[in-house]
C-alpha cells in the first residue's frame, strides 16, 4: 500500500488549477475599488449619525430640564438634579448656598406663572418650596460654627431681594396665596439681622 493521494483527488485538483478563472473566482479575487468602499462609509456613516442625534437629543433634554417651569414634564427631573446636587455638597455653608439659589429661582418661578394665568395650586406649591427651600438654607447657616460677616451680608442681600420680589408679586396672586407669600416675608424678616 502506498500513502499518497487518490488518483481521483489528483485528477480534480489538476482540473481545477488548470481550468480558466470564472466570473465566480474573479468577483472574489477583484480588489477592493471605490464603490465597495463607498458601502463601508455608509455603514460607519449610521453609527456617527445615530451618535450624534442621541447627543443632540441628551443636550436638549438637559436644556429642557433645566429650563423647565413647575407643571412641566421635565420638572421633577429638575428638582430630582438640585436635591441630588444639594446631598452631594461638601460642607454646611455650600449646602446653605445652594439652598438660597434654589430658593430664588422659586420666587423667579413664581413670577413666571403668576404671569402665565397657571393655576393657583401650583403657584401655592412653587411658594411652599421656596419656603421650605429657605429653611433649608437657614439650617444650614446654622450650623456652620463661626459666624462670619460675610454670611451676615449674604443672608441680608438674600432677605431683600426676596421681600422686593415677593411684595411686587402679591397683588397677582389669589387669597390663599397671598397668605402664603405673607407668612413667608414673616419668616425671612426674621432672618435679616437687625440693623
Amino acid at each position: 500500500m502506498t500513502t499518497g493521494p487518490r488518483p481521483e483527488f489528483n485528477a480534480r485538483l489538476r482540473e481545477q488549477l488548470t481550468r480558466p478563472p470564472q466570473e465566480e473566482d474573479a468577483v472574489e479575487r477583484r480588489p477592493a475599488g471605490p464603490r465597495h468602499s463607498r458601502r463601508r462609509s455608509r455603514a460607519g456613516l449610521f453609527p456617527q449619525l445615530l451618535s450624534t442625534a442621541l447627543v443632540v437629543m441628551m443636550v436638549a433634554s438637559v436644556m429642557g430640564t433645566y429650563r423647565s417651569m413647575p407643571g412641566d414634564t421635565f420638572y421633577p427631573l429638575k428638582r430630582a438634579a438640585e436635591n441630588t446636587l444639594f446631598h452631594l455638597s461638601s460642607d454646611d455653608a455650600e449646602r446653605a448656598d445652594r439652598s438660597f439659589g434654589y430658593a430664588e429661582t422659586r420666587a423667579r418661578e413664581v413670577e413666571e406663572l403668576l404671569g402665565s394665568g397657571e393655576g393657583e395650586k401650583v403657584i401655592g406649591e412653587t411658594l411652599q418650596a421656596m419656603e421650605d427651600t429657605t429653611r433649608s438654607a437657614v439650617t444650614s447657616l446654622r450650623q456652620i460654627r463661626r459666624r462670619d460677616s460675610t454670611r451676615a451680608g449674604e443672608l441680608k442681600r438674600f432677605v431683600q431681594k426676596q421681600r422686593t420680589q415677593i411684595t411686587g408679586m402679591i397683588p397677582k396672586m389669589g387669597v390663599e396665596n397671598q397668605r402664603k407669600a405673607h407668612v413667608y416675608l414673616n419668616y425671612i424678616e426674621g432672618l435679616a439681622p437687625p440693623e
